[in-house]
């Protein structure tokens, strides 16, 4: 049998230089063109939106230019998972500002949307960023169901928002707001914020919204009001002495500039940064720390300061600019120790009892709600109504009228008195097995760069200003804080899963298979 050899191909001519660079640069020209396409997109998208929508009568110009604007953000979302999650962000932190697109639809529940159908759609075609689901995703498809439950199910009262005006509370958007967005953002960005690039689109968001965040929280007290937006922060803010930023609410826009000022911080200590980006940087960090000051919010600064001793002891190489925040904050005290224990809250005092007695009165409401039903509760969306007509007092010495009528100040014992102790054993687990995944990744990841220990760090810092929020006001009411905490989380314990190779370990998983050692060790030991 003959064997015929192979005709040997001639290499291939390296062509012209014109030629040789256009094959170098195509790939970084396609991404250059397709970013560059976005830029120009959605600017004048949005400029377009505002032009015609003032120009048609009843709305139609406002539906029409936002639906058109919306429909450029689609198309890019669905060809991109990370860019359709930085769409639900800003939408979420817009929310209050932007009219809805449709007559009983927010466009944050549009975006909600895309991101679910863009990120299923992307992981089909990529087996390998598949998620493994584990005691968390099954505590929070348990608490998912029961709140499901608990819509469904009749009970004595209506859900109340506002007793003076009889407002209704849309449970159906108080469930997404409070639970199914913040769950399937800390899903999406597991699987999808696993590597250098990708984190860049998620914290690069963070950051402008809490640098925007910090901005107006400035203006709102010492700058031209002509350059606020939207309006209301200087027209009619729901309070006029505390920094409010955006969300209209300065305990959501405390969250937003802790996590901002975090941020800051670790991006210039982990890696090397050109100048004008340090410069950046500083001035957002510096601008958050202030803008933490000016909600004058207990709780805020609680949870900063918590934050700031965080730093101090964990943040190894990166520990300076919070060692600078710790000193400063503490000779601030020192300087105006009489203001700061004063009851003037405006001028940065921490005395006043007026809040104080609304928390306790609404905690002895919430306790007194669990006894009377204890297992399912008295139905999602309740406690105002529970507050409203079956009010308590904490003492004799509380006035009574303090937190009549007023929505959970507790976030645990809210959920316990509406969902009882089934839905708060359901809600603390996986607040419990989350903190212990972030805990997992702060210990197995690498001390050096973003994607290693600093961005456990950050999402644990996120985390634990979330839940320490939770003691003072309920949770479940805020869109943009949930979302962006749980992402955080999200994207630390998927970037930890992927460096050890394997899932990490929940605790239950952990104990049987400890267990399991030990009966293997005994039985080897006395056959």
């Amino acid at each position: 049998m003959t064997v015929t050899e192979p005709t040997p191909v001639a290499p291939a001519r390296p062509g012209s230089l014109p030629e040789r660079a256009w094959a170098a640069l195509s790939p970084v020209a396609i991404r250059v063109g397709w970013l560059a396409a976005i830029g120009v997109a959605l600017p004048v998208g949005l400029a377009g939106m505002l032009a015609v929508s003032d120009r048609a009568p009843g709305g139609v110009g406002t539906v029409a230019a936002a639906g058109g604007f919306a429909a450029v953000c689609v198309v890019i979302g669905l060809k991109d998972p990370r860019w359709a999650f930085v769409f639900l962000v800003v939408a979420t932190f817009l929310r209050p500002a932007i009219p809805k697109i449709l007559p009983t639809t927010d466009p944050f529940i549009l975006a909600f949307g895309g991101v679910v159908i863009s990120a299923l759609a992307w992981v089909r075609g990529r087996p390998e960023r598949r998620i493994r689901l584990g005691v968390i995703e099954l505590a929070m498809a348990l608490y998912l169901l029961w709140n499901l439950h608990s819509i469904l199910q009749p009970h004595e009262y209506p859900p109340l928002l506002n007793p003076l005006t009889g407002q209704m509370l849309d449970l159906w958007r108080y469930l997404i707001i409070g639970t199914v967005m913040p769950f399937v953002a800390y899903l999406v960005a597991r699987m999808i914020f696993g590597d250098r690039r990708s984190l860049r689109f998620l914290i690069t968001t963070l950051l402008v919204c809490a640098a925007y965040s910090a901005w107006v929280s400035i203006l709102q007290f010492h700058g031209p009001q002509a350059l606020l937006w939207p309006k209301y922060i200087a027209l009619r803010p729901n309070w006029p002495d505390r920094a409010v930023g955006l969300p209209n609410q300065p305990q959501v826009n405390g969250l937003i500039l802790i996590v901002g000022f975090v941020l800051c911080l670790v991006l210039m200590g982990v890696e090397h940064r050109p100048r004008w980006q340090r410069i950046g940087l500083s001035v957002i960090a510096a601008g958050s720390a202030y803008a933490i000051y000016l909600t004058h919010t207990r709780s805020v600064w609680l949870g900063f300061a918590v934050v700031v001793v965080l730093g101090v002891v964990l943040a190894k190489g990166y520990r300076t600019g919070f060692v600078a925040t710790a000193v400063g904050a503490v000779l601030a005290i020192a300087l105006n120790w009489s203001t700061f224990t004063s009851k003037d809250r405006s001028a940065g005092g921490v005395a006043s009892t007026n809040e104080v007695f609304d928390r306790l009165n609404a905690n002895t409401t919430a306790v007194w709600a669990f006894a009377e039903k204890p297992w399912s509760g008295w139905g999602l969306g309740r406690f105002v109504s529970i507050n409203t007509y079956h009010h308590q007092q904490w003492s004799p010495e509380t006035p009574w009228n303090r937190g009549l009528g007023i929505p959970a100040h507790q976030n645990e014992l809210g959920i316990m008195a509406e969902l009882g102790i089934v839905g708060l054993l359901l809600w603390l687990t996986v607040i419990v097995l989350i903190s212990y995944r972030l805990i997992r990744a702060f210990v197995d990841l690498p001390p050096d760069g973003m994607l290693g220990r600093p961005l456990a760090f950050i999402a644990g810092t996120a985390f634990l200003s979330l839940v320490m929020a939770g003691l003072f006001v309920d949770l479940r009411l805020f869109d943009y804080p949930n979302t962006m905490v749980f992402a955080l989380a999200g994207a630390a314990a998927g970037v930890a899963e992927r460096f050890t190779h394997r899932p990490l370990e929940d605790p239950l998983a952990a104990g049987r298979a400890r267990r399991a050692e030990i009966r293997a060790h005994r039985a080897r030991k006395n056959p």
